[in-house]
């Protein structure tokens, strides 16, 4: 009975930091933190900061909490980094959609701007008097 109180006093503790040295999380929330983290990078060299910046930075955000939630190697941290990690994905496709409208925007204006000189450039010529040539 001696023996078995301080075997049982190591065990524990050996045991505890055996369960959380070997927890792996779901296979969900590993997919879910790779195509997060995927999106993010094609938002990052699609141009987005430019355009989406304070979008595109709430996702960086929310994948670095989701990635701290992970390192907690609990079920209830594959949760909630599940759920910070669709957040993520959820705000760098919106940066991205937001960027890409921004984009077609400008060129729809700049369409607009060189139709408008055009029309301007043949009002112009049509008003003014031929040329006579001798």
């Amino acid at each position: 009975m001696k023996f078995f109180r301080p075997a049982l006093a190591l065990a524990v503790p050996l045991l505890a930091m055996q369960a959380c040295a070997t927890y792996k999380p779901s296979q969900e929330t590993t997919t879910q933190m790779a195509r997060t983290e995927a999106v993010i990078q094609q938002a990052d060299r699609s141009g987005v900061a430019v355009n989406s910046l304070p979008e595109l930075q709430s996702a960086k955000d929310k994948y670095a909490k989701a990635k701290l939630a992970l390192e907690k190697k609990s079920s209830a941290g594959d949760r909630e980094a599940m759920q910070l990690a669709k957040q993520a994905e959820v705000d760098a496709q919106y940066a991205s959609a937001k960027a890409q409208a921004d984009t077609q925007q400008a060129a729809a204006r700049d369409a607009q701007q060189g139709v408008a000189d055009v029309r301007q450039e043949a009002s112009r010529n049509a008003a003014a008097p031929p040329a006579t040539t001798p």
